[in-house]
């Protein structure tokens, strides 16, 4: 059985007064991503009504976000996370086949 692609929607509160260094320091970890094996897509939006920072990641399976969860890189990040992010939530998602 072929591996299953992974659809991620991340929802980000950052804390008051931190957005704009918070985007400086993401689009860093961002561009750290997006060099590693299994990542597909991966975009930043802001969701006009609240503020959040929306994050939408494609990986090829869930054994490449499993590695990203853990690799250097992603620990080093939620270090820095931590002084910034209000809280977040994770959305998984499965594709729709089209008909």
């Amino acid at each position: 059985m072929a591996a299953q692609t992974v659809y991620l929607f991340v929802q980000v509160r950052v804390k008051p007064g931190k957005f704009d260094q918070f985007i400086k320091l993401i689009e860093k970890h961002v561009a750290v991503m997006r060099l590693e094996d299994g990542l597909i897509a991966l975009d930043l939006y802001k969701d006009v009504a609240s503020g959040n920072i929306c994050v939408w990641e494609v990986w090829r399976d869930r054994a490449s976000w499993d590695l990203h969860m853990v690799n250097e890189s992603s620990k080093a990040w939620q270090v820095v996370a931590a002084d910034y992010v209000d809280g977040e939530s994770i959305t998984v998602m499965d594709e729709i086949p089209k008909s």
